[in-house]
């Protein structure tokens, strides 16, 4: 059985990785359709949702992926092992 932190550090990287490129690609798109929709006004103060969102969506789904790791090491059964060494068979006479 793999060490838990080892897991969950796996899993943390997807996530997070993840999280932050999708929340980049949505600030961007929310930047783009604001400019569309606003008669292509320019508010300098809006270039921030670039950094938030990722930040907040990785950060949120961090969260969540270690807990439910965390949650699933707690109540995960581990299987029975046979431990016993195989029978060796007798040399024919």
């Amino acid at each position: 059985m793999q060490p838990f932190w080892h897991r969950v550090l796996r899993h943390v990287l997807i996530v997070g990785i993840t999280l932050a490129v999708i929340g980049y690609l949505l600030g961007r798109g929310f930047l783009m359709s604001q400019r569309v929709y606003g008669g292509g006004a320019y508010n300098a103060e809006n270039e921030r949702v670039l950094w938030q969102t990722p930040l907040v969506m990785a950060t949120l789904g961090i969260a969540m992926t270690v807990g439910l790791d965390f949650l699933s090491c707690l109540f995960r059964k581990r299987a029975p092992v046979n431990t016993a060494a195989p029978e060796t068979p007798s040399p024919a006479e």
